[in-house]
């Protein structure tokens, strides 16, 4: 099917000049209110419109970390996800309209669906009622996505205007993930330890260029053992595997690239919970946001505006030994195949290999590449 692609990224990028601009953090002075986490009362600040609430404490606490804020009265925070916050004793997330909604029923609560969406093979019948839970908050034109990305991908993305295809998290999702710990649930690609890791950030052009990894169309992502996989599981459900919440998860239609729209950022998150704003695109142009240094990306100067030498227009939809995929760079001779439906099968015959999670390629022959009938 044929799509305006410039007019579609020229409208994202005019949606994300209207959204109002997050900063990196919030300002010194913060207006505080109480709410209960844990069963605990915290002095707390939304964040991201309210889909994620950063919590304060005078004193350590487990699992949280120190405040870098210089001065601050409060030492010691943690970042959650809004639906685990109470405030007067109702949660927080009641009055956001872009909240996943539970259907209600006997026997049928939050824990139920969240124990459903960590269970491969479902039935059909809750795979309808996790479909359902999803669809509840749909994809919007202009809403951002996020796709967590190590150094080296970073370092090879700054040279290719793509979103790199595969697996992808709405930012209203996943913004309560700020450190590398806990942000190794989204993938799990980065080594432990890192100081370091970073996200690729876009507007959606498109909901349509977008699917939910479930099964049928996905089920060979859930099926791959784990010596043919990039790290984490994939559950086929279409949600991460988590230990808290729903956490749904996105790929790219059919695992291809997607020409990257006006407006797009890389940004780094630090062991302290600090997120960088690294690089903006535009103009077929990364140009730095900061001049930090001690962000470490091998073989970038973060304070260097980058050019980029390949520009994607069009995803180019192919078929090779039988199997549907997409060319993700070519020469005369050669072409880089990606698979548009790994399985263990489709392995076997075409020798993919996995470059990271849920996509796996091949360098072949032209010649033996054809055009989908």
């Amino acid at each position: 099917m044929t799509r305006d692609l410039a007019s579609r990224r020229n409208r994202a990028a005019a949606l994300q000049q209207r959204r109002p601009a997050a900063a990196a953090e919030p300002p010194q002075q913060i207006r505080l209110v109480t709410v209960e986490w844990h069963g605990e009362k915290y002095p707390a600040a939304p964040f991201e419109d309210g889909a994620a609430w950063e919590l304060f404490s005078a004193l350590p606490r487990p699992d949280f970390i120190p405040n870098p804020r210089p001065g601050t009265d409060y030492p010691h925070r943690w970042f959650v996800h809004a639906n685990e916050v109470l405030r007067d004793g109702v949660p927080v997330s009641v009055g956001d309209d872009r909240s996943m909604m539970v259907p209600l029923a006997p026997g049928l609560d939050l824990e139920y669906v969240r124990r459903l969406s960590q269970t491969p093979h479902l039935d059909p019948a809750a795979r309808v009622l996790l479909n359902r839970v999803r669809q509840s908050s749909p994809l919007v034109e202009g809403e951002l996505m996020e796709r967590p990305m190590t150094a080296s991908q970073v370092a090879r993305l700054l040279e290719t205007a793509a979103v790199p295809g595969g697996f992808c998290y709405r930012r209203r999702d996943v913004a309560y993930l700020r450190t590398p710990a806990s942000r190794s649930i989204l993938g799990g690609e980065t080594e432990v330890g890192d100081r370091w890791v970073f996200a690729l950030r876009w507007p959606v052009a498109d909901p349509a260029d977008y699917h939910a990894p479930v099964a049928p169309d996905y089920e060979g992502l859930s099926s791959m053992p784990s010596s043919d996989r990039r790290g984490m599981p994939v559950l086929g459900t279409g949600f991460a595997l988590t230990g808290g919440h729903l956490l749904p998860e996105y790929v790219t239609a059919d695992l291809v690239d997607l020409p990257l729209p006006e407006g797009a950022k890389l940004v780094a998150h630090a062991t302290d919970g600090v997120e960088s704003e690294l690089f903006v695109y535009s103009g077929q142009q990364w140009t730095p946001s900061t001049a930090d240094r001690s962000v470490d990306v091998p073989g970038v100067e973060i304070g260097r505006p980058r050019t980029v030498r390949r520009i994607l227009r069009e995803a180019t939809r192919v078929v090779w030994k039988g199997e549907s995929g997409s060319l993700v760079d070519a020469d005369e001779e050669w072409g880089r195949f990606r698979l548009s439906r790994p399985s263990p099968d489709a392995l076997s015959r075409t020798g993919a290999e996995a470059v990271r999670r849920g996509v796996y390629e091949k360098w072949v022959a032209r010649a033996e590449i054809t055009n989908p009938e």
